[in-house]
């Protein structure tokens, strides 16, 4: 079965969490007195676990690259997003509102947020609840004794709480994680209803009404119109964690464009100008904010305004949304990492890098769509320097380019160049592009082989990076409002 995008189940309660921060800097950046009194006022409102400061800390840099950006002197940031499910007195509807029997309760969703030392650009990579893991092994204070063990990936959650969540991103993704931001089912709801509800447009009627199964109840008592609506806490709930919609399939990825479609709303919501001018509003939507949240030490006091001052530049359309891609497990219940692709996310993030990659697009052209390992390519020399060829198919190897052959041309030329059937005009493109030169007119006859004379301004090739970036995993970007069905 061929990858696909999973619904990160829930995951809007810790993409809430990045919403947060929004309206944090929101308040910051007014630069008024009573921006500054508030924040004083309500950091007593968030939970500080403190013990979390040791295992956050004991992994060295955060980066591979330069931590820190020159220009602006902030570095990137790894914050570890959890939606809590304590289910005790809150989960009614989704689920049994009784169900306490673990102290720590249920981490219904997970997001490793990144956000770059420049602060042009942030991704949150959700990490489905289902995924199949092999994990540090977790005592109930969160300890491990150095063993491992193999389950659903949420179990980490309910049997070592924070920390043990903490270990297991950090084993399984490599990624030095900074900072812990919690949020719950009242928690989402309170923000919502202090942002005075929040917009949300759909293509349909969508319906999940509550119904007796056996002796307990299913369905969100989701009842929403067609058309552009404003919806509070409850049915903001509702709408991203309905499991069987009217006329919906119930698949996961029905879910996720609910819930990819509601976090792009809210962040558009915090961060309107007009919140600003109304400050009864604006404290109650930070008393809401700080009330719901429980954070590591280095969110806490002066370092929690020195954080929220440095997004003030990050805007909605820089932060996007994406999934860990992976394959079905086989059993119908569970899903398995397609570590190859997910090493290249986390790998991103280690070098501070976008993600999706922005896809590589020569001037006043469409982006790239042949990968370099799809095309073959013949590198001749027609420069003059001993050895320049071989060292340029050395360089295009690097990048995934087949090359046939290295030899001389049959005579020089100025410039790099490259001979290329008509049917191949894709590669061409590719080629020309990790070149730096030009594409000519095509030979007819010319083969599946491409052809690159090397010439005397032969550099170092570009990097390509093919439209998608290789990530099958659906995206969203926060400042998409379009309708969802």
């Amino acid at each position: 079965m061929p990858e696909q995008p999973i619904t990160e189940r829930r995951h809007s309660i810790a993409r809430t969490s990045a919403a947060v921060l929004a309206a944090l800097a929101l308040l910051l950046t007014s630069g008024s007195a009573f921006g500054w009194a508030a924040v004083n006022r309500l950091q007593g409102n968030i939970t500080v676990d403190p013990g979390l400061s040791a295992l956050l800390d004991d992994d060295g840099p955060s980066q591979s690259a330069e931590p820190t950006d020159p220009a602006t002197g902030f570095q990137a940031e790894n914050i570890l997003l959890v939606g809590s499910d304590t289910r005790s007195g809150q989960g009614a509807g989704f689920g049994n509102a009784n169900n306490t029997s673990s102290g720590n309760g249920q981490s219904d969703t997970t997001i490793l947020l990144h956000i770059s030392a420049d602060r042009t650009f942030a991704y949150g990579i959700s990490i489905p609840r289902d995924s199949w893991v092999t994990r540090p092994s977790c005592e109930p204070d969160g300890s491990t004794d150095g063993t491992f063990v193999t389950g659903k990936f949420n179990a980490a959650f309910s049997v070592g709480g924070r920390k043990c969540v903490i270990r297991a991103v950090k084993y399984l993704t490599g990624v030095k994680i900074d900072h812990f931001v919690e949020v719950d089912f009242k928690g989402f709801k309170k923000i919502v209803d202090a942002l005075g509800g929040v917009e949300i447009c759909t293509t349909r009627p969508l319906r999940d009404p509550k119904r007796q199964v056996g002796t307990g109840w299913e369905g969100s008592g989701l009842d929403l119109k067609k058309g552009t609506q404003t919806i509070s806490g409850d049915q903001a709930l509702a709408f991203v964690r309905a499991r069987h919609i009217e006329g919906s399939d119930g698949s996961d990825i029905d879910r996720m464009r609910r819930q990819q479609a509601f976090i792009s709303s809210i962040v558009r919501s915090v961060t309107d100008s007009g919140l600003l001018t109304n400050l009864p509003r604006l404290y109650d939507v930070l008393d809401a904010v700080t009330s719901s949240l429980t954070v590591d030490a280095g969110l806490s006091g002066d370092a929690l305004k020195d954080f929220v001052l440095s997004l003030q530049g990050l805007s909605p359309s820089g932060v996007t949304f994406a999934t860990v891609p992976w394959v079905p497990r086989g059993d119908n219940a569970n899903v398995l990492w397609d570590t190859t692709k997910a090493d290249q996310i986390w790998q991103a993030m280690r070098d501070d890098t976008p993600w999706p990659p922005k896809s590589s697009k020569p001037a006043g052209q469409k982006p790239l769509k042949t990968a370099p390992s799809e095309i073959t390519v013949q590198v001749l020399n027609g420069s003059g320097t001993p050895g320049l060829a071989t060292r340029a198919a050395k360089q295009l190897q690097r990048q995934g380019f087949k090359v046939a052959g290295v030899g001389n041309a049959q005579k020089s030329v100025t410039a790099t160049t490259i001979q290329y059937d008509p049917a191949y005009d894709e590669s061409a493109r590719t080629l020309a592009y990790a070149a730096r030169t030009t594409v000519p007119s095509a030979t007819p006859g010319h083969g599946s082989t491409l052809t690159l004379i090397v010439g005397p301004d032969w550099k170092r090739p570009a990097k390509v990076t093919i439209a998608g970036g290789g990530a099958d995993t659906a995206t969203r970007s926060a400042d998409d409002a379009s309708c969802i069905g």
